[in-house]
C-alpha cells in the first residue's frame, strides 16, 4: 500500500460527525497526555499508527456525542445555563481583557437583539454554537453564541475574540463586540450568507468568482505577512468566506486560527506542532499525517477553493478528478458552464496553479505571498475587470 493510499484512508476516517468539522484549540501539551508523550510514536507514529488512532479516536467521539445528545434529549435548561456561567467566570479568573475598541454587550442586549433568542432569527450552527441574525443599535448584525457543550468551546471563543480584534481588512470579517456574560461574538451581518450557498444558488458569473478569488487571496496575503507573528486560519473554507449584498467577500471563523511566530532572518514561518483540525477535503495531508502547521496548509485550502469556483464542484476528490482533466488536455470538461464562457488560456493556468497548492509536496506549493507565481489569476482579474466595464 503506497503512502498516498493509507493518507486517502485515514481523510476518510477523519471526514465528518453530523457534517461538522473536526477541530480543537486546546493545548497540544494536553492532547499529548492523552495521545502519549509529545513526538512519541503514539501520536507522531507511522502513518499506519497514526490511521489507528484516528480510527480510535472518532468512534469515542461518536460514542460521546451519542451520549450527549441522549443527556439533551431529557436534560434542563438548567444545566446549560450553569455551563454558561461557568465559563463566564473563567474569562473572570483568566484575567481576561477585552480590547478597548471591541464593544461589551450584556445578555440582556444579547436577547433583546435575537428576540429572545427567537428561532426564527437562527441563521446557522455550527460546532461552536447557534449564530442568530440580531439588531443592536440599528446595525444588522450576526451574533454566535458558544453552547457550553458544543464541539468547539471556551479556547475557541478566545481564540477568535483575541485574533479578530487585531485584525483589520475589507476582506475579513469584522468584529463588532462580544458578550463574555454568555460567551458570544458580534459581527456584521452579511445578507448573502456563505460563499457555498451563493454557489449553489448558481448564476455567479466567472468574473465574480475570480474576483473573490483575489479578495480572498489578499486576505491571506494579510494574514501570512502579519509581523512580527504570522496568522494561518487553518479552516479556509467556501462556508467560512461571506458574502455582503454585493457579494463581496468577508473571511470569517477564526475559532481555529493559529498565531506563529516568524524566524526574522528567514521570514520563514516558524512550524507549529498541534493536533490536526480543519474540514475535511481542505485540510493539508501532510498536517493529518505529522500534526505540523505552516502558513502552505492554508495555501492547500485555498487551492481547493479555486477550484471549487472554477469548476463547481465537491470539496471530497476534487483534486484527482481536476488532475486527470488536466492530464488529458481536457480542461474544459471539468469548468462549471454556469460561470459563463471562461477564458481558456489563463483559466487552464490557473487550475494547474491550483493543483500545484494541493500538492502533497509542500515545498511546490506557491507561497500566496508570491509577487510572481499568482500572474494566471491576476491576469484573469484584469480581463474581469475589463468585460465588467465593456458589459456597462
Amino acid at each position: 500500500m503506497t503512502m498516498q493510499d493509507v493518507l486517502s484512508r485515514m481523510c476518510q476516517v477523519w471526514v465528518v460527525l453530523s457534517g461538522k468539522h473536526i477541530s480543537t484549540s486546546k493545548d497540544p501539551v494536553e492532547h499529548n497526555r492523552i495521545l502519549g508523550e509529545e513526538g512519541s510514536s503514539s501520536y507522531f507514529g507511522t502513518i499506519q499508527e497514526r490511521a489507528l488512532k484516528c480510527k480510535e479516536q472518532i468512534r469515542d467521539k461518536l460514542l460521546s456525542k451519542l451520549k450527549l445528545r441522549q443527556q439533551e434529549g431529557c436534560g434542563s435548561h438548567g444545566e446549560d445555563k450553569l455551563s454558561q456561567r461557568k465559563l463566564s467566570a473563567s474569562l473572570k479568573e483568566n484575567n481576561f481583557c477585552i480590547p478597548e475598541h471591541v464593544d461589551q454587550f450584556s445578555m440582556s442586549q444579547i436577547r433583546k437583539a435575537t428576540r429572545r433568542l427567537s428561532s426564527k432569527n437562527l441563521i446557522g450552527q455550527g460546532g461552536y454554537g447557534p449564530v442568530y441574525k440580531g439588531n443592536l443599535g440599528g446595525m444588522p448584525v450576526a451574533i454566535k453564541i458558544l453552547k457550553p457543550r458544543g464541539s468547539q468551546g471556551f479556547p475557541e471563543f478566545l481564540q477568535e475574540m483575541v485574533v479578530l480584534s487585531r485584525l483589520e481588512h475589507p476582506h475579513i470579517v469584522k468584529l463588532i463586540g462580544v458578550c463574555p456574560e454568555s460567551c458570544s461574538l458580534v459581527y456584521e451581518h452579511l445578507c448573502n450568507g456563505t460563499l457555498l450557498d451563493r454557489l449553489k444558488q448558481g448564476g455567479l458569473q466567472w468574473e465574480d468568482r475570480i474576483r473573490i478569488l483575489t479578495e480572498q487571496r489578499s486576505a491571506l496575503v494579510y494574514l501570512h505577512s502579519s509581523r512580527p507573528n504570522a496568522i494561518i486560519h487553518a479552516d479556509l473554507k467556501l462556508n467560512n468566506i461571506l458574502l455582503d449584498a454585493g457579494d463581496v467577500s468577508r473571511l470569517g471563523d477564526f475559532g481555529t486560527a493559529r498565531v506563529v511566530p516568524v524566524k526574522p532572518l528567514e521570514e520563514e514561518t516558524i512550524i507549529r506542532r498541534t493536533v490536526p483540525m480543519g474540514t475535511m477535503g481542505y485540510i493539508d495531508p501532510v498536517f493529518l499525517m505529522t500534526g505540523k502547521l505552516t502558513t502552505a496548509s492554508d495555501v492547500y485550502a485555498f487551492g481547493v477553493v479555486i477550484l471549487q469556483l472554477l469548476t463547481g464542484l465537491d470539496d471530497l476528490n476534487i483534486v484527482e478528478q481536476v488532475r486527470v482533466a488536466v492530464k488529458m488536455h481536457a480542461v474544459n470538461t471539468v469548468l462549471d458552464p454556469s460561470a459563463g464562457t471562461w477564458p481558456k488560456k489563463p483559466t487552464g493556468q490557473l487550475l494547474k496553479l491550483a493543483l500545484r497548492c494541493c500538492s502533497w509536496e509542500r515545498k511546490r506549493r506557491p507561497a500566496i505571498t508570491s509577487k510572481t507565481k499568482w500572474r494566471s489569476l491576476h491576469t484573469l482579474r484584469a480581463m474581469s475587470t475589463s468585460a465588467n466595464k465593456t458589459q456597462k
